[in-house]
C-alpha cells in the first residue's frame, strides 16, 4: 500500500505531466517543433549563465549575510530579518519597478550621478538581471541559512568557547557543515528561480539577446498561440528541473544526530568578526532597503484606493492566500513525511516539490484548463484552480523550509521516539510538532506572501468577477493610472513585510 506522501508526490507529478499533454493536445501544429533548433542553444545559454551568475552571488553574499546575522543580536534585528523576508516574497514586477527608480537612469542613483557630472550606466541587460535576482534570492538564502544555524544545538558554541576556537576553527567545526548540508539545495532552488525567471527578465532584459525558455513559453502562448511549441519548451524545462531536483539526493549530507539544541551561548568569534560583520549587514541592508522602500511614494495615493473594486480585490486576495498557504505548508508536510522514510537514492518527495519551479505558472494553469474544462464549469474552474496552482508553485519554499526541521528532528528522536513506542498524534505532539512550529510559521507566510503578490495564475482568469490585487495593479499600470498603481504597490509590500514580521516572532518564540 502506497504512503500518503508517494501519493501526494505521484499525484503532482501527474498534474505537471498531465498540464503539458493538455497544453499540446489544445494545438496541432508540430511542425513547429523543427525551428526550435536555432534558438533553442541561444535561449538555454542564456538562461543558464544569468541563473549561475545570479545563484554565486546570492549564495556568496547571503551565506556572509546569514553568519553575520548569527553572531550578532542588535536592536531593530527583527526588523532586518522582517525585511529580508519580504524581499523574498514580494512581487517580481515590484521588485523590478524598485530596481529601476533606485538604479535606473532616472532613478536615484542616476539622478545623483548625473548631478556630479557622470553618465548613469544603462540598468537593462544582463546586469540588472542579476542585480534584481540578487535582490530577491540572497535575502532567501540568508533567512534559510539562518534558520538552519539556529537549529543547531547551543552546546557546540559553548564547546568552542571553551577551547579557545578561533574565528578560522568557528567557521571550520560550527559554520561549515550547516552550510555543506544545506548549501546544495538552496543552490539547486536559487538556480531554478533564476533559470525559469520571467517578470524580471521581461522587464529589465533590454532584448532577446537575454530571453529565457520561460519568455520564450509565454510568447508561444500569449501571442502565437502556438500550444505545441509551448508545452515543448515547457517540457524541457521539467526535465532540467526534474535532473537539477533528482541531484540533492547525492548533494546534500545527512542531518546530524546532536543532542538537543539548547539555549545559545555566545560564540568565540564575536569580537574577531566584529568589523566584517558590520560591513555585511550594511551592505546586506543598502542593497536591499532601497528597492522596496521606493514604493514608499504611493503612501500619499492611498486614500485613491477607496472603492468597492479595491476591497473586493483585497477580500479575493486574502481568502487565495491563505487558502494557498495553508495546502502548501500540508503538501510540503507530506512529502517531507515521507522523504525522511524513503532510502536516500529514492527521492520522489524532492523531485514532487521542486518539479513545479520548472513549469510556467501560465502554461500549467492553461494545460490544466483545457483537461477540466469538459468536467467543470469554467466559470468556477478560476476559483479552483488559482489557489491550487499558488500552492503547488509556493509547495519548493515551504518544503525547503519544513524538510531538514523534520530530518533533523528525526535523526535527534527518532530512535527513542521508536524505543518507546510513539506514534500517531503522541509522537506528532511531543517530538516533531516542538521542532517544526518554527519552521511552520516562517513557511506559512512565504507561501501565503508569495500567493498574495502572484500575477501569473490570476492573469489567465482574472476579470470582474475574479479580482486580485495584481491583477488589480496590472490594470492600473496598463491604463497609465500610475498614481494609483505605486498605491497598490505600497500595499502589497507592506502585506508582504507584515507576514514576514510576524513569522519572525513566530519563530523566535518557538526556536
Amino acid at each position: 500500500m502506497l504512503r500518503p506522501a508517494t501519493l501526494t508526490a505521484l499525484a503532482i507529478l501527474a498534474l505537471a505531466c498531465g498540464s503539458l499533454i493538455g497544453l499540446a493536445r489544445a494545438g496541432s501544429d508540430f511542425a513547429s517543433l523543427l525551428t526550435l533548433g536555432p534558438n533553442l542553444a541561444r535561449l538555454l545559454a542564456s538562461a543558464g549563465l544569468q541563473a549561475a551568475l545570479s545563484t554565486l552571488l546570492s549564495l556568496a553574499l547571503g551565506t556572509a549575510l546569514a553568519l553575520a546575522l548569527l553572531r550578532r543580536r542588535f536592536p531593530g534585528r527583527d526588523l532586518l530579518l522582517a525585511l529580508l523576508t519580504t524581499a523574498a516574497v514580494a512581487p517580481t514586477i515590484v521588485i523590478a519597478f524598485g530596481v529601476v527608480a533606485i538604479y535606473g537612469r532616472s532613478g536615484l542613483l542616476g539622478s545623483a550621478m548625473r548631478s556630479i557630472g557622470a553618465e548613469p550606466p544603462s540598468i537593462y541587460g544582463l546586469h540588472g538581471i542579476v542585480l534584481a535576482h540578487v535582490l530577491m534570492n540572497m535575502p532567501l538564502v540568508a533567512r534559510a541559512l539562518l534558520h538552519a544555524c539556529e537549529r543547531e544545538p547551543g552546546e557546540l558554541s559553548r564547546l568552542g568557547t571553551a577551547l579557545g576556537f578561533s574565528a578560522k576553527d568557528c567557521f571550520r567545526h560550527l559554520d561549515w557543515p550547516v552550510i555543506r548540508r544545506e548549501a546544495p539545495a538552496l543552490a539547486v532552488l536559487v538556480f531554478l528561480l533564476c533559470f525559469t525567471s520571467f517578470a524580471i527578465v521581461l522587464s529589465l532584459g533590454g532584448g532577446p539577446a537575454n530571453a529565457t525558455l520561460e519568455v520564450a513559453i509565454y510568447e508561444a502562448v500569449r501571442f502565437e498561440a502556438d500550444f505545441v511549441r509551448a508545452a515543448a519548451l515547457a517540457g524541457l524545462q521539467l526535465l532540467i528541473c526534474l535532473g537539477l531536483a533528482a541531484s540533492l539526493s547525492a548533494l546534500t549530507p545527512r542531518a546530524r544526530a546532536e543532542a538537543g539544541a539548547g539555549h545559545r551561548a555566545p560564540r568565540p568569534d564575536l569580537r574577531s568578526m566584529q568589523g566584517l560583520d558590520v560591513g555585511v549587514l550594511a551592505l546586506g541592508t543598502a542593497l536591499v532597503a532601497p528597492p522596496l522602500l521606493s514604493v514608499a511614494g504611493g503612501l500619499i495615493h492611498l486614500p485613491s484606493l477607496a472603492s468597492a473594486e479595491f476591497v473586493r480585490a483585497a477580500a479575493t486576495s486574502a481568502v487565495i492566500a491563505v487558502s494557498a498557504g495553508l495546502l502548501a505548508c500540508l503538501l510540503a508536510l507530506l512529502l517531507a513525511s515521507g522523504a525522511r522514510r524513503l532510502p536516500r537514492r529514492s527521492r520522489l518527495p524532492d523531485l514532487a516539490a521542486f518539479a513545479m519551479l520548472g513549469l510556467p505558472p501560465f502554461a500549467f494553469v492553461a494545460g490544466l484548463y483545457v483537461l477540466l474544462r469538459g468536467l467543470v464549469d469554467p466559470a468556477s474552474l478560476g476559483l479552483i484552480l488559482v489557489p491550487l496552482v499558488n500552492a503547488l508553485m509556493a509547495l519548493p519554499y515551504a518544503y525547503r523550509l519544513l524538510a531538514p526541521a523534520l530530518a533533523t528532528s528525526a535523526e535527534r528522536h527518532g530512535r527513542l521516539a521508536e524505543s518507546l513506542g510513539l506514534a500517531g498524534r503522541n509522537r506528532l505532539r511531543l517530538v516533531e510538532w516542538p521542532a517544526l512550529r518554527g519552521a511552520l510559521g516562517a513557511a506559512f507566510a512565504f507561501a501565503t506572501a508569495l500567493s498574495l503578490g502572484d500575477f501569473g495564475v490570476i492573469a489567465l482568469f482574472g476579470g470582474p468577477e475574479l479580482t486580485t490585487l495584481p491583477y488589480l495593479l496590472a490594470n492600473r499600470l496598463g491604463a497609465y493610472r500610475i498614481d494609483e498603481a505605486g498605491a497598490l504597490a505600497l500595499v502589497l509590500v507592506i502585506s508582504a513585510g507584515s507576514l514576514a514580521f510576524l513569522a519572525q516572532r513566530w519563530s523566535a518564540r518557538h526556536a
